[in-house]
């Protein structure tokens, strides 16, 4: 068997025996592809559904039927997760994989004209500031901290 890197790989019959196998394209060149994106809290939803399903649809490798398939996935930590369904038709793992990159860039190129923004992980702090915080400034010509005490109520 030959994988998607050129790799030849010997397969013991049994293998075939035990385990289910997967042949991408033996009977159909048609493939659902899968991207996903997260945008920033505050993005308006509607709109980037409907960019996500222009991006798609822009791309001359994307099938028309099945219809692509935009769903609003998950309030996660960071971002509004979105997942676009679409489908292709493709003889090689790679041929997938460049469709999905060209969609990615595509909907980077329409959300920024958007002005929505991709999110990225964040985190809140939050300092108990019922004490004083101590603060350690350093003179750039010595060594030596020159400790100050800021007042949490000043």
């Amino acid at each position: 068997m030959k994988t998607g890197a050129n790799l030849e790989m010997i397969i013991p019959n049994s293998r075939f025996l035990e385990n289910n196998v997967t042949n991408l394209t033996l009977s159909d060149e048609r493939f659902r592809a899968c991207v996903c994106v997260g945008v920033a809290y505050g993005s308006p939803t509607r709109t980037v559904a409907e960019l996500l399903e222009r991006a798609v649809l822009e791309h001359p490798s994307v099938l028309n039927t099945p219809e692509p398939i935009i769903l609003f996935k998950d309030f996660a930590d960071s971002s509004l997760n979105f997942e676009v369904h679409f489908w292709i038709r493709m003889r090689t793992l790679m041929q997938r994989q460049r469709i999905e990159s060209d969609v990615r860039h595509t909907i980077d190129d329409l959300l920024r004209e958007a002005e929505i923004t991709i999110a990225f992980p964040q985190r809140d702090i939050h300092l108990d500031t019922t004490s004083p915080i101590e603060l350690r400034v350093q003179a750039a010509d010595t060594d030596e901290p020159k400790p100050r005490i800021m007042d949490p109520a000043a």
